[in-house]
């Protein structure tokens, strides 16, 4: 077939691409190079493309595809559906300038193919028409969508209840992610708590969502509300995050009511919201037994009074405006026996060489915490670091530097204040086999020895 014919095929009849497809090349079809390669991966099915990712010509990339007339579309459509390999669909632009070139018909035909492909799980659509591609979708492909992703698209009430009505419908439906939490997403969001309110309860048919995750939506009292009323429908529910909206102490408590029946719950993110240390104590108290990570950062957290931070094994504090007293909180929880932090991001929170000090210790006998972020703190000089020091390294005897520390290995997630003496002994504790780690510190620290007894045997640590 030549590029003259495949511009004039009448996108009023109803193409053969089966019947065509033999005697067809794809060069034939598009004279754009980068739509060559996506439609001959797709034809040939060679596991390379694993998602669409439609785009509008003023954005497209390598692996994108700005179909250049309704013909090119139809036979996208027709490639798309045969792969095997091709899970996704993504969106990005607005659809009025991603299918210029293409006819109204062509354009309802080409999501009709795509429609009856019960192999397409994933959606991702940015800077788009949601409504219109919700529209376009229809019910036949919806019904096997596992995860939607929007970022960047205008969500007013008609918006947002239109969405929330098509996922009342995706019974498969296993991940939601609604991102509207930065500062520029201002623009995009036209809803509040009132609004959220009334379409999170066509949630309630999403049984079998894992992760869900709705920020700077607005979401407040009335929203918490129905948020928690509907949770002990998702019994499989092991993500959530509700970052960026306005929630208080008491939507944590409302909230808390309904995830107490989420038994797989893992991970809690609640940062930049408005929650502080009663909200804090709620989640400690309430939160089922399987949530091990849970984010506060940005909060109003302040530590002012004795809480257990044990149960967790991730804990982010970060961003938050610690009271004098909350490192010596902190402390107290990481020298408890009890305590299960492997991880605790204390970026930004105020901490100084007071603080540090105060932090250092609590670890000489922890053998669980892995990191602890302490970057953005901008009054840690070489003293505060230095504190950490004897307690990564005790060097006072053998005994001494065999009990020290070797399971803590950051202090930063990008080391550039911290002293070099105490990075290279978090270096050190990199290894697996802390009985090594404890043998290379006593070899480093006396010399004097005869080490090889030490490495005969496996110290108890």
């Amino acid at each position: 077939m030549t590029p003259e014919k495949a511009q004039t095929m009448s996108p009023s009849k109803k193409t053969d691409y089966d019947a065509l497809e033999a005697t067809t090349r794809i060069e034939d079809i598009t004279n754009d190079e980068v739509n060559q390669d996506t439609l001959q991966s797709l034809k040939d099915d060679d596991g390379e493309l694993c998602r669409l990712s439609l785009v509008s010509e003023d954005v497209v990339d390598e692996g994108d595809y700005h179909p250049k007339s309704s013909e090119e579309l139809g036979w996208l459509g027709h490639f798309a559906k045969k792969s095997a390999h091709l899970d996704g669909l993504y969106v990005f632009g607005s659809t009025r300038k991603i299918f210029e070139n293409c006819s109204e018909q062509s354009i309802d035909r080409f999501f009709e193919v795509l429609g009856s492909c019960n192999k397409i799980k994933r959606v991702k659509v940015i800077h788009t028409d949601l409504a219109d591609i919700i529209s376009k979708l229809g019910p036949s492909m919806n019904k096997n969508i596992t995860r939607w992703d929007i970022d960047d698209c205008y969500l007013g009430a008609v918006e947002v209840n239109q969405l929330f009505t098509a996922f009342q419908g995706m019974k498969n439906l296993e991940g939601v992610d609604l991102n509207y939490i930065d500062d520029e997403d201002a623009i995009y969001r036209d809803v509040d708590d009132d609004i959220m309110a009334r379409c999170i309860p066509l949630l309630a048919a999403c049984t079998r969502m894992r992760e869900l995750n709705i920020r700077g939506l607005g979401l407040h009292n009335n929203s918490c509300e129905a948020m928690s009323a509907i949770f002990p429908r998702m019994a499989a529910l092991h993500e959530l995050d509700l970052s960026g909206n306005s929630i208080d102490d008491d939507c944590v408590e409302v909230l808390v009511r309904g995830l107490a029946e989420c038994k797989h719950l893992h991970s809690l993110t609640l940062s930049s919201n408005v929650i502080g240390d009663d909200g804090l104590e709620i989640l400690i108290r309430g939160l089922p037994a399987s949530v091990n990570t849970l984010d506060l950062g940005n909060n109003e957290i302040a530590l002012a009074r004795q809480l257990p931070l044990l149960r967790f094994r991730v804990l982010s504090l970060m961003c938050n405006a610690l009271s004098h007293g909350g490192p010596g909180v902190i402390a107290a929880s990481l020298a408890n026996p009890k305590c299960r932090l492997e991880e605790i991001d204390l970026r930004d929170t105020n901490i100084g060489d007071e603080e540090a000090a105060i932090l250092a210790p609590s670890l000489r006998n922890n053998q669980r915490l892995i990191a602890m972020h302490l970057d953005e703190n901008i009054n840690i000089t070489k003293a505060g670091w230095d504190a950490f020091l004897p307690v990564l390294c005790d060097k006072t005897n053998i005994n001494a530097t065999h009990g020290s520390n070797h399971t803590l290995q950051c202090l930063e997630l990008e080391p550039r204040d911290i002293s070099r003496d105490v990075q290279m002994m978090l270096d050190r504790n990199l290894g697996l086999d802390r009985s090594r780690v404890a043998a290379d510190k006593i070899l480093q620290v006396h010399r004097h020895l005869d080490m090889k007894p030490l490495f005969d045997r496996q110290l108890d640590l």
